[in-house]
């Protein structure tokens, strides 16, 4: 039985992002999307297919930014940088189980703000594995 192909990869297009406090980072240039699991509107991939997936997060910042990885409502991973006038990136793999229907997103810190850059210097990335 032939699995379907789950992915996506998306990019930030704007020069940068202005984070509030809470605030889903939209990455807003898609690259690929198959199964049609990630919303550019939204910011959001909902599970087409149960299974095992890999997500990658990683960010371009000019300053402090902490981002965290929900699965629903819960932060499953996070990612913080710091530094003052420097150019930082970081990322961040996980692999989740997950039931069609779940979602996952990138959200900045609940009591901070931040900054993301484009250009291919920031991203969110969804496969499954199986």
């Amino acid at each position: 039985m032939k699995t379907k192909t789950v992915c996506f990869s998306v990019n930030l297009r704007a020069k940068e992002m202005r984070l509030g406090a809470g605030q889903t980072v939209i990455f807003d240039e898609v690259l690929i999307n198959e199964g049609n699991g990630y919303d550019d509107r939204t910011g959001v991939f909902t599970c087409p297919v149960a299974g095992n997936y890999m997500f990658v997060v990683d960010s371009h910042s000019p300053g402090p930014t902490w981002l965290h990885l929900y699965l629903n409502k819960k932060m499953v991973a996070a990612l913080f940088a710091f530094a003052s006038g420097s150019q930082l990136q970081m990322s961040r793999t996980v692999i989740l189980k997950l039931k069609k229907g779940d979602h996952v997103k990138v959200v900045n810190h609940p009591t901070a703000t931040g900054v993301v850059h484009n250009h291919g210097h920031s991203g969110f990335s969804g496969t499954k594995l199986n």
